[in-house]
């Protein structure tokens, strides 16, 4: 086998575990609170607390990558996520807990930012979208495998064993790692621009935290317009850095790319529009149709089995044929698969949900690999590091709008259904369950409006077969090939 699919071996397996650990907590909240006898605000920052230093250090990291190596930062990367989920497996107490979720993000943050970058720098323009597509496999298959291995474990052992299984793979994953990945040599005359990382991740967590608990704390509360106010100021402040930096963390030159800024702006709302979904339909199911936990993961795994098929082949096809059209065509099924769920019946038979799941993977599998080629590849190699980490970035950025959109939909549209099948009378729990099926199908139809903007974003990026990027690379006075 050709190192270079060793070395994807070894990407995917760290995308598998990041996604993994992502989505296989949510399952076991309930057994934690239990556990811990603590109640629901307090529980929730085991996910929260992930998502805020993930979602905070993925641009610094990347910018590190091209400093230190990414073979460097990757392995430390695991290591540190291993150790973590270790210590949260062993976690005494709920504060402890939270304190060791972050630090697991700390290292999840690291795999996420290195690993697209690995693949770029691995694999020449016209295999790069196949290889992506392939990685895309790890991602579905972590998302998939998570919300029904998190119920098993949890069932048949305990919430710590959620954490603990991570600890003889991560051991495996940072041996593979240390001996297929390429040595490298650290960036000559490279430094780090510390300032423009603490402002960046100081206003990207004021960003998540706002967007993340604006439903609960209120939109207009001083709390919620003092943290986006925040990261207004703090923003500002790193673009200015960031202008006056000899090195800057992220060369704003990159943003006059159109491949790169289209295909960014197309990522926020493409996850945008999954995460509503994902978001909202464990609630559909659970409380609308009295589903379990582990029932209502397994009858969301069409998504990403559909993802993790499709996707490969999206990325072969980009490679041939540019990943405008497959890219543009693939937010449009997402639009389609969106608005299928609106009209989703309240009493609805299994056929009825799973093909319009498929039809959102169809779409989501299509979209993910060639606009992830698109990105990575129009940038100069020196700066895929960046590149790589402002993806991820955006991704999750997209996953908290989807939640944060979705929830305050579903707040404001839920008592306008129940006034008017219930009037002023309590509602009964039949009554309640229409009303929140009719609150969720506005929801859907917001992100379906949402994800008709990525269309557009993907259209506009311009065609870029593969080797056309070299020449919009130049456009920052870089060779592309360096």
């Amino acid at each position: 086998m050709e190192r270079k699919w060793l070395i994807l071996s070894s990407v995917s397996l760290g995308s598998l575990m990041a996604t993994l650990d992502g989505s296989i907590v949510n399952i076991a909240l309930p057994a934690i609170q239990t556990d811990f006898a603590i109640d629901l605000t307090t529980v929730e920052w085991v996910v929260v607390a992930y998502l805020l230093v993930v979602g905070s250090l993925l641009l610094p990291f990347g910018r590190l990558g091209e400093v230190l190596t990414f073979k460097r930062v990757y392995l430390v990367g695991f290591g540190l996520f291993t150790l973590a989920s270790v210590c949260c497996g062993a976690s005494p107490n709920e504060a402890a807990l939270v304190g060791f979720r972050a630090v697991q993000a700390v290292g999840a943050a690291m795999i996420m930012a290195m690993g697209p970058a690995i693949v770029a720098r691995t694999f020449p323009a016209a295999e790069r979208g196949r290889a992506l597509g392939l990685n895309g496999i790890s991602v579905a298959i972590g998302l998939s495998l998570g919300p029904a291995l998190g119920g098993i474990l949890t069932q048949a052992a305990t919430w710590r064993a959620i954490f603990l299984i991570n600890a003889p793979i991560g051991v495996l994953a940072i041996v593979w790692a240390a001996r297929v990945l390429p040595a490298e040599t650290s960036g000559k005359d490279q430094s780090f621009d510390v300032r423009g990382a603490a402002l960046s991740g100081a206003a990207l967590f004021a960003l998540l935290l706002g967007l993340s608990d604006g439903q609960e704390w209120g939109w207009t509360s001083p709390a919620v317009v003092g943290l986006f106010a925040a990261f207004v100021v703090l923003g500002a402040a790193f673009l200015l850095t960031e202008r006056r930096s000899i090195q800057p963390m992220v060369d704003l030159a990159l943003f006059r790319i159109r491949p790169f800024s289209a295909g960014l702006a197309s990522v926020v709302v493409a996850f945008a529009g999954l995460f509503t979904a994902t978001f909202l339909l464990p609630f559909l199911l659970e409380q609308g149709r009295g589903f379990s936990p582990i029932e209502a993961g397994l009858l969301l795994t069409p998504v990403p089995i559909t993802m993790a098929l499709v996707a490969p082949l999206s990325g072969v096809a980009s490679d041939r044929f540019g990943p405008r059209a497959l890219a543009s065509t693939g937010m449009a099924i997402m639009v389609l698969g969106l608005l299928s769920l609106t009209e989703l019946p309240a009493d609805f038979a299994l056929p009825d949900l799973i093909w319009r799941l498929v039809l959102l993977g169809i779409g989501q599998g299509m979209f993910m690999s060639p606009n992830s080629s698109a990105v990575l590849g129009s940038v100069p190699r020196p700066r895929v590091g960046t590149a790589s980490g402002t993806l991820a970035q955006m991704r999750v950025n997209g996953q908290a709008l989807g939640i944060a959109l979705s929830g305050a939909v579903v707040a404001t549209r839920l008592p306008v259904h129940l006034a008017a099948l219930n009037g002023s009378g309590p509602p009964t729990p039949a009554v309640r369950s229409v009303a929140l099926a009719g609150a969720i199908h506005d929801a859907f139809a917001v992100a379906a409006l949402v994800c008709c903007v990525g269309i557009v974003t993907s259209l506009i990026r311009g065609s870029s077969r593969p080797g056309q990027a070299q020449a919009s690379s130049r456009a920052v006075g870089t060779p592309a090939g360096q």
